[in-house]
């Protein structure tokens, strides 16, 4: 009996819902037309090899560290760091070598 009173109550509930004369007719189409969605943006598109402002990210350990670190800089300031770190390493090998040649003690 509480099955029946159950699906009365909810058959009410859903007819009252619908509205007026849509129980058995199809729907009607909209008077105007809703506006085409834009297609999506273009995905860019990569850079070449060569492109200086190509960005690269490569994961370095950090000392005192387990875990790694990711770096990210583009290749022109990966080769100005390049260049910056072998002249001071030339710099130190200069002033650091002894005097060199025939009768130096």
């Amino acid at each position: 009996m509480r099955r029946v009173i159950l699906s009365l109550a909810v058959t009410a509930l859903v007819a009252a819902a619908l509205p007026a004369g849509a129980a058995g007719e199809p729907a009607a189409a909209p008077a105007v037309a809703a506006p085409a969605e834009a297609p999506p943006p273009a995905p860019k598109p990569k850079p070449a090899k060569d492109d200086p402002d190509r960005i690269v990210c490569v994961r370095q350990h950090v000392v005192g560290s387990n875990r790694p670190q990711k770096v990210c800089m583009t290749v022109a300031e990966r080769d100005r760091l390049r260049d910056a770190t072998a002249r001071m390493l030339s710099d130190q090998r200069g002033a650091s070598a002894p005097p060199a040649g025939p009768g130096v003690p």
